[in-house]
C-alpha cells in the first residue's frame, strides 16, 4: 500500500507539481492549502509524513507543527518543513519544536522524495 504524503503549502502551482512528482514516485499524496485545513485533515486521516510550509495566511507552519507535536495521535507523523525561509533563527525554531528535517525553496522533487525515502526507512 503506498505511503501517504500531506503537503501544506498555500502555494497551488507548488502544490501540483510536488503531488505529481510524489505521484509518479508510488506515494499517495493529499493537499491543503492551509494551516487549520492540514489539522482538520489530519484527525480524519493521519497522513505518513507530512511536507509544511511555514508561511502560511491563517496560521503559520510552526504553530501547525507544535500542535501535531503536542497530539499523541500525530505526535510521531515525520514533518519535512519546505520553506522559503533560509535563516538560521527560522531553522532553530523548526528543529526545537521537533521538526524531522527542513528544506529551503527552490528545491528539486527529487531530493524531496530522497528525503521522505528516508525519513519513511524505505
Amino acid at each position: 500500500m503506498p505511503k501517504n504524503i500531506l503537503v501544506v503549502d498555500d502555494d497551488p502551482l507548488l502544490c501540483s507539481l510536488l503531488e505529481s512528482s510524489l505521484k509518479r514516485a508510488g506515494f499517495d499524496c493529499q493537499i491543503t492549502y492551509s494551516g487549520q485545513t492540514a489539522l482538520d485533515y489530519i484527525e480524519k486521516a493521519l497522513p505518513d509524513l507530512i511536507v509544511l510550509d511555514i508561511m502560511m495566511p491563517d496560521m503559520n507552519g510552526f504553530e501547525v507543527a507544535r500542535r501535531i507535536r503536542a497530539n499523541t495521535q500525530t505526535a510521531n507523523v515525520p514533518i519535512i518543513m519546505l520553506t522559503a525561509r533560509i535563516d538560521a533563527a527560522s531553522r532553530r525554531a523548526g528543529i526545537d519544536i521537533g521538526v524531522d528535517d527542513y528544506m529551503t525553496k527552490p528545491l528539486s522533487p527529487k531530493q524531496l522524495i530522497d528525503r521522505i525515502h528516508a525519513l519513511l526507512g524505505e
